[in-house]
């Protein structure tokens, strides 16, 4: 004859502790598959987001505009390329790369992108810039554009022409 079981403890316990119960057994099992379904719901995208290159470029653009330099980073490959306003002749390297960063997140630069498409390992964007560089010479924001390379889902060149005086927005008074 079993012992009586002490009915204040959990289907899972009561599962794990040997009683084999329908009930207990069905409980378990569904706690279980919606466990494997949020894992696979949740990490799918997670996943996704990780090697879309038209999504790594966004994740990256957002992280340099709340400043947080060791997220933009990660997006970087250690031969990475940069060649821009900022990165004039290139920056090469990563090291060469992360400071022309720290130099943007102190001058408080902020893109919006107003469009992103991707091909193979490619993007091209489009976003309107705004720093307080910019500002300083009376400038309020640009419009610029970006081809961005990537290699084994980390970016490899960052490539974003000086926008002309055509594409300046003096600043609104």
């Amino acid at each position: 004859m079993r012992a009586p079981i002490q009915t204040n403890l959990s289907a899972d316990t009561l599962f794990l502790a040997g009683a084999h119960s329908a009930h207990a057994q069905l409980i378990y099992g569904v706690r279980v598959f919606l466990f494997v379904m949020l894992a696979v719901i949740v990490g799918v995208p997670a996943a996704f987001a990780q090697t879309d290159p038209v999504s790594i470029f966004r994740q990256a653009i957002e992280a340099r505009n709340r400043g947080d330099l060791e997220a933009l980073m990660r997006f970087f490959a250690p031969e990475a390329v940069r060649e821009d306003g900022a990165c004039q002749p290139p920056c090469v390297g990563f090291a060469a790369v992360r400071r022309s960063f720290e130099h943007n997140i102190a001058e408080h630069f902020q893109a919006t992108v107003t469009t992103a498409e991707g091909s193979g390992d490619t993007v091209t964007a489009r976003s309107e810039i705004r720093s307080d560089a910019f500002r300083a010479r009376g400038i309020e924001s640009r419009m610029t554009s970006y081809t961005i390379k990537f290699k084994d889902g980390k970016i490899i060149r960052w490539s974003s022409p000086l926008p002309g005086p055509a594409n300046a927005n003096p600043p609104r008074r």
